[in-house]
């Protein structure tokens, strides 16, 4: 029984050096994937402190609930989920409201992003449903007079994800 343990631990082993191998070469050769190592409680419990994701860097085909990666004013890596998107029609452009899925607010609405959001005053605003009354609600009236997301250019990617399962590689890294 422990020899077959012992060969299971092996062949997981080598299927993450192949998955790094894999990411590092896809990111070196065809630039389009890295990894990014989550910090902070803000994703939990989807997101671990410690936990490894790989990103894609795909600003243009974002939706509802991916999440992304993107930097803040203070220019920090931040991984939180897409829970708006606002169609800012007088600027020609998409906007995305974002939440750490362990946060009470919006990034919007907090002191820390609104350097890093801007404002749409004329934007249609698409919202993530979240089964809770009480977050929609906030986020409505958080946005009822001045619409403010993430602008596409502070976005660095968006997390790999098959369907809806997030890909990550939990407890590699422990503080």
């Amino acid at each position: 029984m422990r020899g077959i343990l012992g060969l299971v631990e092996l062949a997981i082993l080598a299927l993450l050096i192949a998955l790094l191998v894999f990411v590092n070469i896809a990111h070196y050769l065809l630039g389009w994937a890295f990894l990014a190592v989550v910090e902070g409680q803000s994703m939990e419990p989807l997101l671990l402190g410690g936990d490894v994701v790989i990103v894609i860097p795909d600003a243009k085909s974002i939706s509802l609930g991916d999440v992304i990666i993107f930097k803040n004013d203070r220019n920090e890596y931040v991984i939180h989920r897409v829970v708006g998107i606002i169609n800012c029609t007088n600027a020609g452009k998409l906007l995305y409201m974002t939440k750490g899925d362990n946060n009470q607010f919006i990034d919007q609405v907090t002191f820390i992003a609104v350097k890093t959001s801007i404002p749409c005053p004329a934007g249609n605003l698409t919202l993530l449903k979240t089964g809770s009354t009480a977050f929609d609600y906030s986020v409505i009236s958080a946005v009822s007079d001045v619409k403010r997301g993430i602008d596409s250019s502070r976005i660095v990617g968006k997390v790999l994800q098959i369907g809806k399962v997030i890909i990550k590689i939990t407890g590699l890294l422990v503080h």
